[in-house]
């Protein structure tokens, strides 16, 4: 397969994900959904549970800030296994050069071979790493995900983390070296299905028996109680 098909396909994948009229995305903002293709390693993560903090990293096998940022990513994870979700959305990945075993240059390209390879090469390259990286890895091959967070959120460049804190709510989105402060932070908040404290009423213990009424006030000493 030419490399100037290869480049065209690439050109339409991201023409589509530019010109779509997302949502501008923002700290504080509701997050978007998790649309992504397939999930290559970890539980799937259907939608976010109100009472823990995510972080969403948007990253490729050919990136090589993104290959170093695999480790700290790693032990964050390891340090908060309970409260804490991290997934690696490989929303970037590019097409072999290599014309496909069989195939003919100048053969109609299949989406689906194309998606199958990128897919393939995420896999092995995950599998490869084995606990070093030891988080949930999905794969964005339509880009959906990165247009719904990466191109609303107006960013351009991986690694790009985005900090999901209590709520689902947006707090922070930058690089991942960056990430430990607002981190702390909000594995600090409480989460917000939880009442305040000065809003927890106390609760009354008094037992009456269902059979026994209440008895009269007792008048005072100076009135006698009426005829």
């Amino acid at each position: 397969m030419p490399l100037a098909t290869l480049l065209s396909i690439l050109i339409s994948f991201n023409a589509t994900a530019a010109n779509h009229q997302a949502q501008t995305l923002s700290e504080a903002m509701p997050t978007p959904s998790l649309t992504v293709d397939t999930w290559v390693k970890g539980e799937e993560v259907k939608s976010f549970d109100p009472e823990k903090v995510y972080v969403i990293e948007f990253w490729a096998t050919w990136c090589g800030p993104c290959l170093t940022s695999i480790p700290h990513l790693t032990k964050i994870q390891k340090e908060h296994p309970d409260d804490l979700v991290v997934i690696g959305v490989a929303a970037s990945e590019r097409p072999d050069r290599q014309t496909p075993s069989g195939g003919n240059s100048q053969d109609p390209v299949d989406p689906n071979v194309i998606k199958q390879n990128m897919l393939a090469k995420v896999q092995s390259f995950t599998t490869s790493q084995g606990d070093q990286m030891n988080y949930r890895v999905a794969f964005d091959f339509d880009a959906s995900m990165a247009r719904d967070w990466m191109i609303a959120a107006k960013q351009r460049s991986i690694p790009c983390a985005f900090l999901v804190g209590k709520g689902a709510k947006i707090l922070w989105v930058g690089h991942p070296k960056f990430i430990d402060e607002p981190l702390a932070k909000a594995l600090a908040q409480k989460s917000p299905i939880a009442k305040p404290a000065d809003e927890i009423k106390p609760v009354d213990n008094t037992i009456l028996s269902p059979t026994t009424e209440p008895s009269a006030p007792t008048p005072p000493a100076d009135k006698k109680p009426a005829a």
